[in-house]
Formats: C-alpha cells, structure tokens, sequence
C-alpha cells in the first residue's frame, strides 16, 4: 500500500488536488482523493456510531491519516493508532495523534485493547476469507475478556451497478466469494496490487461463530453498507 502512503504524504505537505488511483482486475476504475482521510468533520452515520459504541482503550487499526483517531481523542477516549505504513507515523503525530505504532496487525503483539475499530470497509483489509479467519483468531489475544471489535464493510449483492454485478457474477463463475475484489492502486510512478474483502452481515457471522465471535448487526444502509459489532462468546479460543 505504498502509494497510499505517498498520495497521503504528498496531501500533508501541501499538496491539496493528491489523489490515488484505484484499478479492479475487470478494469474499472476510481479515482480517490487524499483529503478524504484528512477530514475532522461530516462523519457520516455509521462511522458517528461507531464511536458512540467504542469502550475502553480503543486500537484504531489502518489508522491512515488518523481521521478516526483524532475524532475519539476530542471525545476523551484513549486511543492508539496502528498502521502499516512507517511514512504515515510522522503524518498522525503532525496531525496530533499521541500514541502511533507501526505493524502489521497480523503481528502484533503489544498491549492490549478493550475495542478494535476498523472503519471505512475496515474488515476488508483482511483481503480474503482464510485472512478472516486468521485474524478473527488473533484478535482474542489483543483484546481483554469483554472485548470487542466494530467494523463495517458492504453486502455487494445489493449493487445496481451493471458493471459491479457483473464481476460479482464472474466471481461466483471462478468459485471465489461474491465480494473478493483485485486491486492495482498507483500515485505516481509507483504501484501496487493488493486484494480486498466485502463480505456479507450473514457470511461474517458464519466466521465469527467458528472463531469465538458473535456478530451483531447495528447499522445498515441502502446500498449495502453497513456497521457491525462483534463480541466474545468462547474465550478459550484465544488459547
């Protein structure tokens, strides 16, 4: 992910038109501007309660800019932003987030937390179903007794996009789950491909019973969107 990294540098330093470029397998394409992640106002609903659901110590994971974190510092909660992207420590302490540690969450292994945040698609960053699986797994370990994680991504079968339905349908053709998605993202000179999960409310929850997690649905949108909370219901899979 290191031409986000970049399009968000570029945008701390100055440069207001940064944006990076996000290419699918099927060739479509968007364009995402940088400022997105550098807003400090207009949260839109879901991410509004999602911090109203935050308790305890929060880990703020692809913490990014540090929008989120700012946002639930204001608000007095104690919080730390983790991201996998060294260029993006110095952007969070410029902007104010006090406590920033560089990792891959996969293997972290430091303090733990009462809450684990991840917003804006944030479970996606999983890129597949067996990283699910795994990282549903290792989040016992960094989490207390009653911890908790609150994250959100989209149901895509509630797309009326002809083109987004299309590569839903090509999936289901190759046998891979209805939201895996192939990126090629560029800023720049530089690129990098990466995949992405959008996984369903009801398919997550089949993850979440086979590893100690119970999904509860807290939000849903229109256009597939929506915000869940999970909670603990087997400790001894943390052992």
């Amino acid at each position: 992910m290191k031409p986000f990294g970049n399009a968000l540098m570029a945008y701390h330093k100055g440069d207001i038109s940064a944006s990076f470029r996000l290419e699918r397998d099927d060739g479509f394409i968007q364009d995402v501007p940088a400022s997105i992640f550098f807003a400090t106002q207009g949260f839109p609903a879901l991410e509004t309660k999602a911090f109203d659901m935050c308790k305890g110590h929060i880990l703020d994971i692809g913490a990014g800019a540090g929008r989120h974190s700012l946002a639930l510092s204001k608000m007095g909660a104690p919080i730390t932003a983790l991201d996998i992207l060294p260029s993006l420590k110095q952007v969070m302490l410029d902007r104010g987030v006090n406590d920033v540690i560089i990792a891959d969450i996969f293997g972290y292994s430091g303090a733990r937390f009462d809450t684990l945040l991840m917003l804006m698609n944030g479970i996606g960053m999983v890129a597949n179903p067996s990283r699910l699986t795994e990282f549903l797994t290792m989040a016992h370990k960094i989490t207390h007794e009653n911890g908790q994680i609150i994250c959100d991504s989209i149901d895509v079968s509630v797309t009326t996009d002809p083109t987004h339905i299309a590569y839903t349908k090509n999936n289901i053709r190759k046998g891979k789950p209805v939201g895996q998605q192939s990126f090629v993202i560029s800023y720049g000179n530089e690129k990098a491909s990466f995949e992405w999960l959008h996984i369903d409310f009801v398919s997550l929850q089949k993850y979440c019973d086979k590893t100690g997690w119970k999904a509860n649905l807290v939000h849903q949108e229109p256009d597939g969107r929506y915000l869940c909370r999970l909670t603990k219901n087997d400790a001894s899979i943390c052992c």
